[in-house]
């Protein structure tokens, strides 16, 4: 990438930095709500859950809301790697690289039914 092209793109993410932050509250309580409810459920179901989920905020907060929201997730992923690296003295990258074994395994098994 080269320099023009990185301006641009740091402009672009500060303008929408500074346009989505009056959601960040509502974005953190969102989040809090939904990992709250999809936390202990079934693996499976999970998928589904979180996509109704942002179903619903999309339907009654509008597309600013999911992007905002997807940010504040995405924030608290990375803080909660970071948490668990610490908490198992691993690195963040062996914590992803062992979710990513895992997903991995789970996609490699045959269908039952």
């Amino acid at each position: 990438m080269d320099r023009e092209t990185r301006r641009e793109l740091a402009a672009e993410i500060h303008t929408e930095r500074e346009r989505l932050l009056p959601l960040r509250a509502r974005a953190t309580r969102t989040t809090i709500a939904l990992v709250r409810q999809n936390t202990e459920q079934p693996p499976e179901l999970v998928p589904y859950l979180n996509l109704a989920f942002l179903l619903g905020v999309r339907r009654t907060q509008g597309p600013d809301a999911v992007l905002a929201f997807a940010l504040s997730l995405a924030n608290w992923a990375v803080a909660t790697v970071d948490e668990v690296a610490r908490y198992t003295g691993r690195s963040a990258e062996q914590v992803i690289d062992q979710y990513e074994t895992d997903i991995m395994a789970v996609h490699a098994e045959p269908d039952e039914g």
